[in-house]
């Protein structure tokens, strides 16, 4: 009897299977969409491939246009600083000499990214879709 005591006052033990919590998007691969400048409102094109580098952090190399005609390429190494339901959230800052430094946040899903840009003399936004 006392061991029919014992055995009831056990800890119940579970078998379900834990939920898993959501996952924060992969964002590898090829982008596309537009930049736009809020101090002189000029855009333009602008592409963008996302590679990871390891869990926390993307290289991005970003190429475009400028004035329609003017080529621009930009690589940066984006942190992952955050992450929720189907969202990471992301920072850069790369000093670019006489420039100053541009600094870069984004939130992005599986299929958008939208940025921010800040720099010495410009600030403004990139915005693109997965291709």
């Amino acid at each position: 009897m006392l061991s029919l005591i014992a055995l009831c006052a056990l800890p119940t033990v579970s078998f379900a299977q834990p939920t898993a919590a959501p996952s924060a998007p992969g964002l590898s691969g090829k982008w596309s969409g537009y930049w736009v400048s809020d101090k002189n409102g000029h855009t333009g094109p602008l592409h963008a491939t996302f590679t990871p580098l390891g869990d926390d952090a993307y290289r991005v190399k970003y190429r475009g246009r400028f004035a329609k005609v003017i080529p621009f390429r930009y690589t940066t190494t984006m942190d992952v600083v955050g992450t929720g339901d189907g969202v990471v959230v992301l920072s850069a800052e790369k000093p670019l000499g006489p420039f100053g430094t541009f600094r870069t946040t984004a939130t992005a899903t599986n299929t958008n990214f939208d940025a921010t840009f800040t720099s010495r003399r410009d600030s403004g936004r990139f915005v693109l879709n997965r291709r």
